[in-house]
């Protein structure tokens, strides 16, 4: 009779971690969904090229005015 009573706790537990776990996922999804529903950041500022710089590659750049170089002693 024991047993019997144990195996019932038992299960009784892992039912409960179950609805617990389910709970949880379907929290972070309604988190989720909530989110994704939010409306975007909309930036209404006005930019002009003048504003900014030009980016190009590395190898396109030139390089700087000031060289540094190791000066050799003998």
């Amino acid at each position: 009779m024991i047993t019997f009573g144990l195996l019932i706790l038992c299960g009784l537990i892992a039912l409960t971690m179950l609805g617990v776990g389910g709970f949880v996922v379907l929290l972070k999804l309604g988190i989720i969904v909530r989110e994704a529903q939010r409306p975007t950041y909309q930036d209404y500022g006005s930019y002009t090229i003048d504003q900014g710089r030009e980016v190009r590659p590395e190898e396109d750049q030139q390089a700087p005015d000031t060289v540094y170089r190791a000066e050799r002693r003998d």
